[in-house]
């Protein structure tokens, strides 16, 4: 299968033909670990037991300079989230845009945080579940402000945990 960088190709996520596994972010794809990040790369990371070290996280994420998060699972990625600066090709694409070039999404449903008692909505994201590909659109211009990519659904994160469901690349 074919590789392809997502930084230098970001559109490449509206191909019929799309498949998250055949993508690579600052070389690293889904299932690999971190071993050829380069350190001085990272801007951010969090290990989800509290350790502090650095891109040997096995389970949290690491944030890169170019907006990669790395979502790691006993050491390697499960899926990966771009933030803006790593989607600026795509920032200025709008829900009605997205659905023109890959059909409406599986299911919708909000980002929120909630600041005391108030409960604020900070994107709608549309879940594409057969790309495993989960498009956030921020709510102040209802344009694309993040990615999740590789993530895998509830029922599907069940079954392959249960071993009844096989992922096909």
């Amino acid at each position: 299968m074919k590789k392809t960088e997502f930084i230098n190709n970001q559109k490449v996520i509206f191909k019929s033909d799309f498949n998250s596994d055949s993508l690579l972010f600052n070389g690293i794809g889904i299932g690999q670990n971190l071993t050829t990040l380069p350190s001085d790369s990272v801007s951010e990371y969090y290990d989800a037991s509290g350790n502090n070290s650095g891109v040997k996280i096995k389970d949290g994420w690491v944030l890169t300079d170019n907006g990669i998060q790395y979502v790691l699972k006993k050491g390697v990625v499960d899926f990966i989230r771009i933030k803006k600066n790593g989607i600026d090709q795509l920032t200025e694409l709008e829900p009605d845009d997205v659905v023109k070039l890959i059909g409406s999404p599986a299911k919708t449903s909000t980002d929120s945080v909630t600041y005391v008692f108030d409960l604020v909505i900070i994107a709608k994201i549309y879940h594409y579940t057969r790309k495993k590909l989960n498009i956030h659109f921020s709510n102040d211009d209802k344009k694309i402000c993040e990615l999740e990519i590789g993530r895998k659904n509830w029922l599907q994160q069940r079954l392959y945990r249960s071993g009844r469901f096989r992922y096909k690349n």
